[in-house]
């Protein structure tokens, strides 16, 4: 049988004769080739046969799935049957024609068959998809298209015949990578098949070409045209060798534009037109369509001599494949660029280092020998200038003159023909001239005082001044510059003594004289000692220390009655004065002394002066005097005639009248009557001075002034009857008590022992009946008395009921309170208080036995009760309730159990409050045990003993929790079994078992299985019931490993449960790493166990004769990897079959060829390139061979050193290049080069290319790239030291990729170009060789074309503004097309918020208010670009009110010395100013400092040294706020040790008379917080703690003991005890006893201090 066969250039050629042809087996070859290089790319096990490797559809699947790079669907892995097979090869070609590749007369059947036509015909049109490209033109031509533009000399007309000889190929190889096969003019073409292999492996070295088609099958005459074309596909495919070879021809030849891609980059024209322009020919503006722009492309290429491959309508076809524009760019290749007029000049040198009104300049060079001097103009426009530009030519150099008019920055515009040169236009500042700035300053100025300095820089031009002082302590302060009518006014506030340097800026560089030297003095350091006063004639010595005041001189003048006295000033030691002057008189002297001409602080001195007479003073008037009565005393004065006076000031401060009678000569009576009472100042004085034996103190008293309190109508038998005197406006004199005529003793104490003001009285009762108090004071009645105090039994008094005790929250609990004789209720007073100490409401009403009490408590815990007759509480008071909630118990959940083991339950009752607990089991039946886990939380368990419900009630003070009883079921399973559960299993197959039950009852309701994977996922399993009533269970593992079984009956697990299954999947077992060399060489592979659990494998190993072959296994990795070696003793593939717990591995067998054998191979990216300074690797493998490896690295001018480590039959070589360059790589074994030596990697440093003039120059301030929309954006790049690499580009929009353009611009110089399509983030990655540049990606943002200039500014507030007042200006954007402004506001000390309002389309109102007066800058962009003219200068100005500032916080009232004071300063309505502030203690400086808050107040912390009084002064501009300056008193740290303890409250005592109080004088202890705690026999005590001032230092304390024992009282000052404490005071019950107590103390070592009450009641 036979049948036509179709020529070698068909598509797809078979032949059915009984021999085949050799074309075919070619061809077959060669697809099959091509199918193994797609799936060893997806990692997909390779084919032997395409015929029944396909039948199955598995490796067809596997082979779609890697060219579509997605899954398609589910694969059977592991088909049984032809059925499965057909859906395995159905699904592939569903898969295929989706993609829309066309399928002719191929079925499903045709493949599982094995029709070789059909199969060959399949992959030719997967070939021609998936590789060669999706075009609707003919592949063929456009193929051959390329080839011939790429090497026209080889004359190439078909893909069989003409690649016989190799010529061709190698000349196709030099043209992807030139020099790499250069001498393919010189090849022999009887060497067809030499060159073949050299050209074949230089491609597969060089550029990962694969082999699929044979050296010798590409030189047979018999190579058919399809396995041609399918080699050489990989030479033009997208990212192919020869893709980016013509893709650099086309960048190299590109001015204008980019490429990136031969596509989309030509669709709409542009590229085509940029092209044809780069190349000297024009091209009329593209404003048509894509299909007219490109036919305007073609028309201006043809007229370069390139006629179309492709029409215009099919090149802007979105369909259109890369292969016919690739074929077509190929043919622009011979040409060269052309100059512009752009590229002819270059600024040699931009202008550098220009000043305002200096003639500066810069450099232009001519390139090109057809540009004339005339052909070049230059411009500079300024801010708001355009400055005239001179050029002068020498030759071909051009120098630029110009004088800039202004400060700001200036742009150069170099022009050619007209044309922007490259580069330009170029930005620069002009700077102000410093030397016509002059600074007024001061040689010396004192600390603390404003000194003005003035700046005028009218003459220099526009720019920031800034001044700067620095301290002689090295602190620097800026000052602020207020600009002031063409002058800068400063204010310089010192806050040291010593030299300061001014520095003044003009733009940030030193003024002429800068910095200058200020000497500043303190003339509140200087300090005045010695000057108490003096008697006439007698020399007076002072002393005045300036030493730490500075340089200056001390001045000192003294007057006495408006005339100077003569004084004598000498130095003691340097920096101490001692003043001398003799008083002549008496009086007041007047010391004044000043430093530096500024008086020192507390200057003038009054110093008092006495003559020297002496004058008495005697009288009753000068004691105790009583209220509205004349008192009289006598002034004798010796005989003097001096003028005698008298001034007598009562406690309140006001002055007494007084009259002053002359008795005899030198003897004076003085009468006054006092009308307050209280002590009274009497000052005498003789001859204007006080006498030396006063002031007198007068005691003024009143009998009506005694006040009685607290005197109880009510009070319990057995408790003492207190109640106060008040004294206080009394005077002095004496208090009689009486009670019931005097029969019962009363006691008194004072409650204050240095103010004998307030008393208290007490006395106890005889009995229950009323008693008499009666009072006198100096013999008389005081108001109110006599009172009657009814004395009541608290036994009497009965309370009854469980609301006293127990009680339940949100439940009305009550009691009784029951009485002997009659209640009035209006005495009864009751407080219910609950744990949280807030008060219960209740309710009492009346009953024919007594009153009742009901109340509902809300809280757990213990409620106090009070119970109060009067003030006495009765007896038992007070009671404490106990309220518990049943509520807030929480028992965990118990669920069903087995018979015989225990449950388990906790019972949380923490919240529940107090109360007793009761648990029983089966109404008692059952026993349980309780155990305490935690504290209120108890572990209940019980164990079963029949299967049935369990009953648990639970009980919480006897009342039953709201759930009781708690139940749950008891099952008994002990006859459960499982069968046929088996140990191992394989992935993927159906497994059952079963559960059988004896004795248990019915399974169905009670089983439950779970089963989970090795990672804890669960796996579905279906239960069943059988006949016989066992339980079938079935599942299907699907994933490797350990799997766990569970099995509950009840909840509960059956005996042996869980039971495991170990789970292998056969699939997870790889073989791999392939390792042979030739015939009696080993060979190996590994077994990687690694993904599989532990079980039995095999390997059986058959030659190609089908013997079996010895091997010997060893493990690596821990027994995760078997490597299998053997033998081979002939040549030709041997069968692999590997089985895995039973299981035949899936692919079995595996094929290993083994050929004869050869030299060495090398392998490695170290071959082929490397970075400089970073190591680079390449492996050798030499198998068993036995010789001498040989390594050398040469570069341009160095030998890399080079290491070798020899691992398992291959060496690892390592070498670090130290230069860019070409290397020169040698390896020889045994002196022999080895296949492909010499190498030659190329070595480069991407951390060399660099941005020519810098990367700042691209960047803005934000590092970002400035783009504009719509303009080509070109980067500059220095190649020269980066080495042999190519630099590319990518670049991502918002929205999509741009095209961009790298070419050379000069012979170490490449520029890349690109064009913005929309505004917003741009990122551009940069690679050298592949190797990112240090910054890739730089970040661009792009902004649309420039239109602000058409912006228009208008309003006040763009050039002045004043302090607190609100300023404005307007923009108009409705000529600058759309956009938004930005605005911003900037000073030296503040930036001002601008608020931005539209008032209507493109118009915008700005408003500002600024705080603080200076020169600002206002920036103004639109679109993101700066205005004209931006930053624009404001000037604020504003007056200042230092009398509006407030000055507060807790610091004014005082501190602790080495503590922090804070104070809150308030300049908001005060205008502009200098807020400055300095606090002085006695001797030292407190530290300042001041904290802007930004608002308009600041913070002031003071830190004072020393303690005494602090004057705080703080000045705004120089001036005193309101208030200032402010006292502060300084007090010393807290010293328990100086705090005093004394009193018959810290003694031992007897209980019934037992005094409590206790005094504790904190006095000289410093600020602090005194805390007193008292511990009884019983518990803490509470005390009573009374002071009579806020001021007074000494603190009454007293605790009320009620029983004997031992009480412990901690007394401490800022929480440190003070001496003596804690106090031990033993409290005992008779004389005998505290006589004992007495003898242990002073044997124990301790002095008693006791203090008699006789001792006490004589103080009060």
């Amino acid at each position: 049988m036979s049948a036509r066969a179709l020529s070698r250039e068909g598509h797809a050629a078979m032949s059915l004769r009984g021999e085949t042809d050799r074309w075919v087996l070619i061809q077959q070859n060669t697809f099959t080739n091509w199918v193994n290089e797609q799936l060893r790319i997806y990692n997909c096990e390779l084919i032997e046969d395409l015929q029944p490797d396909f039948s199955d559809g598995v490796q067809l699947c596997y082979l779609v799935e890697a060219l579509q790079g997605k899954k398609i669907g589910r694969v059977i892995k592991n088909p049984r049957n032809h059925h499965q097979n057909l859906e395995n090869v159905s699904k592939a070609l569903n898969a295929i024609a989706n993609d829309n590749v066309r399928l002719v007369n191929i079925g499903s059947d045709d493949i599982v068959t094995g029709n070789l036509k059909l199969i060959l015909g399949l992959i030719w049109h997967l070939i021609l998809r998936y590789q060669i490209g999706k075009t609707k033109f003919p592949t063929k031509k456009l193929m051959l298209a390329w080839i011939q533009a790429v090497i026209p000399e080889c004359g190439i007309g078909n893909f069989t015949t003409d690649w016989n000889d190799g010529i061709a190929l190698n000349a196709l190889v030099d043209f992807c990578r030139p020099g790499l096969a250069p001498d393919w003019r010189h090849m022999s073409r009887s060497s067809g098949l030499d060159n073949c292999r050299v050209a074949m492996q230089l491609a597969k070295d060089n550029f990962d070409i694969p082999l699929v088609v044979r050296p010798e099958d590409l030189a047979s005459p018999d190579l058919d045209e399809l396995s041609g074309m399918t080699y050489l596909s990989y030479f033009m495919k997208i990212d192919s060798p020869g893709y980016f070879a013509t893709l650099k021809i086309i960048q190299s030849l590109l001015k204008y534009g980019t490429c990136n891609n031969f596509a989309s980059d030509w669709q709409d024209g542009h590229l085509l037109a940029n092209l044809v322009k780069s190349l000297g020919e024009n091209v009329p503006n593209l404003t048509g369509s894509n299909s007219e722009n490109i036919q305007k492309g073609l028309e201006a290429a043809q007229r370069l001599g390139v006629n179309p491959i492709l029409t215009a309508k099919e090149m802007c076809d979105p369909e259109v494949d890369h292969i016919g524009i690739m074929a077509y760019a190929a043919y622009f290749k011979d040409f060269k660029p052309t100059k512009t007029p752009a590229e002819r000049v270059v600024l040699s040198s931009p202008p550098k280092n220009v000043y305002v009104g200096l003639e500066s300049n810069f450099s232009v060079r001519i390139e090109d020998d057809n540009v004339s001097p005339s052909d070049v103009r230059a411009e500079i426009k300024g801010p708001d200038s355009s400055p005239n530009v001179r050029l002068s030519w020498t030759g071909s150099i051009g120098d630029g003159l110009f004088t800039p008019e202004e400060t700001g920055v200036h742009r150069l515009s170099v022009f050619c023909n007209n044309q922007l040169i490259l580069g330009c236009p170029v930005t620069f500042k002009s700077m102000a001239d410093r030397s016509r700035i002059s600074f007024t300053s001061v040689e010396s100025c004192p600390v603390g005082m404003i000194t003005e300095l003035k700046v005028d820089s009218s003459g220099a031009g526009q720019g920031d001044v800034r001044v700067e002082a620095q301290s002689p302590g090295g602190r620097i302060q800026n000052l602020t510059a207020v600009y002031r009518h063409g002058q800068y006014i400063v204010n310089f506030s010192p806050s040291e003594a010593g030299v300061w340097n001014l520095s003044v800026l003009y733009d940030g560089e030193h003024i002429s004289g800068s910095p200058y030297s200020v000497v500043v003095y303190d003339p509140a350091s200087v300090r005045v000692y010695g000057l108490e006063g003096g008697i006439v004639g007698s020399d007076l010595t002072f002393h005045a220390d300036h030493s730490s005041a500075g340089d200056g001189d001390l001045d000192v003048n003294i007057l006495y009655e408006g005339s100077r006295v003569p004084a004598n000033v000498t130095e003691d030691s340097r920096g101490v004065n001692r003043i001398n002057f003799t008083p002549q008189g008496a009086g007041i002297y007047k010391v004044h002394v000043n430093f530096n001409g500024t008086e020192v602080k507390g200057s003038p001195y009054m110093v008092e002066i006495f003559g020297g007479g002496r004058a008495t003073v005697s009288g009753d008037g000068l004691s105790l005097v009583p209220l509205n009565k004349t008192a009289y005393f006598n002034v004798d004065t010796q005989g003097s005639s001096s003028k005698v006076d008298v001034e007598i000031t009562g406690p309140s401060g006001q002055r007494v009248n007084k009259v002053v009678k002359r008795k005899s000569s030198g003897l004076y009576q003085v009468e006054y009557i006092p009308t307050e009472v209280g002590e009274h100042k009497i000052d005498v004085f003789h001859g204007g001075h006080p006498i030396q034996s006063g002031p007198f103190k007068a005691k003024v008293y009143s009998s009506d002034g005694i006040i009685v309190s607290n005197v109880p109508p009510v009070c319990m038998y057995g408790n003492p009857v207190k109640f106060n005197i008040n004294a206080e406006k009394a005077g002095p004199g004496n208090i009689e008590i009486m009670i019931n005529s005097g029969t019962i003793p009363c006691q008194v104490q004072t409650l204050n022992e240095h103010e004998d003001k307030y008393f208290e009285a007490s006395f106890i009762p005889e009995g229950p009946k009323p008693h008499l108090v009666e009072m006198k004071f100096n013999k008389k009645e005081v108001i109110g008395s006599p009172w009657t105090v009814a004395v009541i039994d608290p036994k009497s008094f009965n309370v009854t009921g469980d609301g006293l005790y127990l009680c339940h929250t949100n439940k009305k609990a009550s009691f009784n309170i029951n009485n002997k004789g009659e209640i009035n209720q209006s005495f009864l007073h009751l407080k219910i208080s609950a744990p949280s100490k807030r008060t219960v409401p209740y309710n009492i009403r009346r009953t024919k036995e007594g009153h009742i009490v009901e109340y509902i408590p809300t809280e757990v815990g213990d409620h106090r009760i009070e119970i109060k007759y009067g003030d006495s509480e009765i007896e038992g008071s007070p009671f404490t309730a106990k309220a518990y909630d049943t509520h807030a118990i929480r028992v965990s959940r118990f669920g069903d159990t087995l018979v015989g083991k225990s449950v388990d339950f906790t019972i949380d009752v923490t919240s529940a409050g107090e109360g007793q607990l009761e648990i029983m089991v089966n109404n008692g039946n059952l026993p349980n045990t309780v155990e305490m886990e935690n504290a209120g939380v108890y572990k209940i368990a019980f164990i079963p003993e029949q299967a049935g419900k369990q009953y648990v009630d639970i009980n919480f003070n006897r009342e039953p929790l709201p759930d009781s009883p708690f139940t749950c079921m008891a099952l008994d399973v002990t006859g459960a079994l499982v069968r046929g559960l088996k140990s191992v299993l394989p992935t993927d197959k159906a497994s059952t078992f079963t559960i059988q039950s004896e004795g248990v009852g019915s399974l169905e309701a009670a089983v439950d299985v779970q089963i989970y994977t090795e990672n804890g996922d669960k796996m579905p399993s279906r239960l069943s019931t059988n006949i016989d009533g066992t339980m079938k269970v079935e599942w299907t593992p699907v994933m490797a490993g350990q799997h766990r079984v569970e099995i509950y009956f009840g909840g509960q697990p059956i005996e042996g449960s869980p039971y495991y299954v170990d789970v292998f999947d056969v699939a997870s077992i790889r073989v791999s790493r392939f390792n042979q060399r030739g015939v009696g060489e080993p060979a190996s592979f590994d077994v990687d166990l690694s993904q599989a659990s532990r079980h039995d494998y095999e390997v059986i190993i058959k030659s190609p004769s089908g013997r079996t072959v010895d091997h010997s296994i060893t493990t690596e990795d821990r027994d995760w990897t078997k490597n299998i070696a053997y033998i081979p003793d002939e040549s030709g593939p041997y069968s692999i079959y590997v089985s895995y717990a039973g299981y035949e591995l899936p692919g079995c067998p595996y094929i290993q060829n083994i050929d004869d054998g050869g030299l060495p191979t090398a392998t490695g990216d170290g071959l082929y390139s490397g970075e400089e300074n970073k190591n680079a690797s390449f492996s050798v493998d030499v198998g068993n061979r036995v010789g001498d490896l040989g390594v050398k690295v040469e570069g341009p001018n160095s030998i890399a050193k080079t290491t070798l480590e020899q691992k398992e039959g291959r060496y690892i070589v390592s070498y670090v290049p130290v230069e860019v360059g070409v290397f020169t790589l040698v390896v020889t074994w045994n002196g022999k080069d080895i296949p492909g030596s010499p190498f030659h990697p190329k070595v480069v440093n991407p951390h060399k290319v660099e941005v020519v003039g810098g990367w700042q120059q691209i960047l803005d301030n934000k590092d970002r790239v400035h783009l504009v929309v719509g303009e080509p954006k070109h980067i500059a790049f220095d190649i020269s030291e980066a080495g042999p690499g190519h630099l590319t580009s990518e670049v991502t929009g918002p929205a999509s990729s741009l095209h961009s353009v790298i070419e050379a611009t000069g012979s170490a110089q490449v520029t890349m170009t690109f064009t913005p399509e929309q505004e917003g983030n741009h990122y551009i990655h940069l690679q050298w060789s592949k190797l990112a540049l240090p910054k890739s990606p730089l970040l661009g943002y792009a902004v649309h074309g420039r239109q602000d200039n058409k912006v228009i500014l208008t309003g006040r507030g763009l050039k002045e503004a004043s302090v607190r007042e609100e300023a404005e200006f307007n923009i108009d954007g409705t000529q600058a097309g759309p956009g938004t402004p930005e605005v911003t506001l900037t000073g030296v000390k503040a930036e001002i918020p601008v608020k931005v309002i539209a008032i209507a389309q493109g118009k915008y109102r700005c408003q500002y208010v600024p705080v603080i007066p200076g020169a600002y800058l206002l920036n103004i962009t639109w679109n993101n670009r700066q205005l004209r003219g931006s930053p624009y200068k404001v000037n604020v100005i504003g007056a200042f009110y230092p009398n509006k500032v407030t000055v507060s916080g807790e610091g004014l009232t005082g501190g602790i010395a080495g503590r922090s004071l804070n104070v809150t300063i308030d300049t908001r309505k005060a205008g502009p100013g200098e807020l400055t502030a300095s606090c002085m203690g006695p001797n030292k400086a407190a530290y300042c400092e001041l904290e802007d808050n930004r608002d308009g107040t600041f913070e002031l912390r003071i830190k004072p040294q020393e303690i005494g009084r602090h004057v705080l002064q703080v000045k705004y501009g120089g001036e005193h706020v309101q208030g200032s300056p402010f006292i502060i008193k300084v007090s010393a740290p807290p010293d328990a040790s100086k705090v005093r303890v004394t009193g018959p409250g810290v003694e031992h005592g007897i209980l019934a008379k037992f005094q409590s109080k206790f005094i504790v004088e904190t006095k000289g202890a410093g600020a602090g917080q005194l805390t007193v705690r008292v511990r009884g026999p019983k518990g803490s005590f509470r005390v009573e703690m009374k002071r009579d001032s806020q001021r007074d230092r000494t603190i009454l304390c007293q605790y009320y003991p009620t029983e004997i024992g031992d009480y412990h009282i901690s007394v401490k000052w800022s929480s440190v005890d003070v001496p003596g404490s804690p106090f031990l005071v033993h409290i005992v019950d008779t004389m005998a006893e505290l006589e004992e107590v007495m003898r242990s103390s002073m044997s124990a070592g301790r002095q008693p201090t006791p203090r008699s009450y006789d001792e006490w009641r004589e103080k009060l």
